[in-house]
């Protein structure tokens, strides 16, 4: 290790552990807060509980999907099936001199490939 690099080191170190630790004690803050003892509340029932610790997790999971996968069912699916592939070809590994979309006429074949049909 380099030992100019140490001093560094231990001072992001003892940054990072401050800045949990900081974290820490302000989630525990309530925990520790001194005044009113009263009644904590009273007890859920289990449809609660379930909606609470099922429901509620469930359908944050829907919406984030939803939301994943929304610009992909707006704008539609860019092959079908059936119809023959549109768009440019795409060259990767090629020689750099080649203008992009553009292939040799010794490299097209007819067939094969992933299509499976040869």
């Amino acid at each position: 290790m380099n030992p100019r690099r140490t001093p560094r080191l231990v001072a992001r170190t003892a940054v990072a552990l401050a800045g949990v630790a900081g974290f820490l004690l302000a989630t525990a803050a309530p925990a520790l807060a001194i005044g009113e003892r009263g009644d904590p509340g009273g007890r859920l029932s289990w449809v609660q509980t379930v909606l609470i610790f099922v429901g509620i997790p469930v359908a944050v999971a829907l919406v984030i999907t939803f939301l994943v996968y929304l610009p992909s069912m707006v704008r539609g699916p860019r092959y079908r099936p059936g119809r023959p592939w549109t768009a440019g070809s795409v060259w990767f590994g090629g020689p750099t001199d080649a203008v992009p979309g553009e292939v040799p006429p010794s490299d097209i074949t007819e067939g094969g490939g992933a299509s499976a049909r040869w």
